[in-house]
């Protein structure tokens, strides 16, 4: 009986959280991906920027 007491208190735990951070979101928010680079500004479309990656190519040399 208690552990159905603290699944219960859980649960209503779990729900709050995420009525809140449904209320908190802005509406055209849809997935919360940047679409710009937070070094440069480019658009990215929520992909690596290339601009600010360094990453090269060496094939391990």
């Amino acid at each position: 009986m208690v552990l159905l007491w603290i699944g219960i208190a859980i649960g209503v735990l779990i729900a709050t959280i995420l009525i809140v951070k449904a209320v908190k979101t802005p509406s055209r928010d849809v997935m919360g991906v940047q679409l710009q680079c937070n070094k440069c500004g480019s658009k990215t479309n929520g992909m690596k920027c290339p601009k600010c990656n360094n990453n090269s190519q060496t094939f391990g040399v």
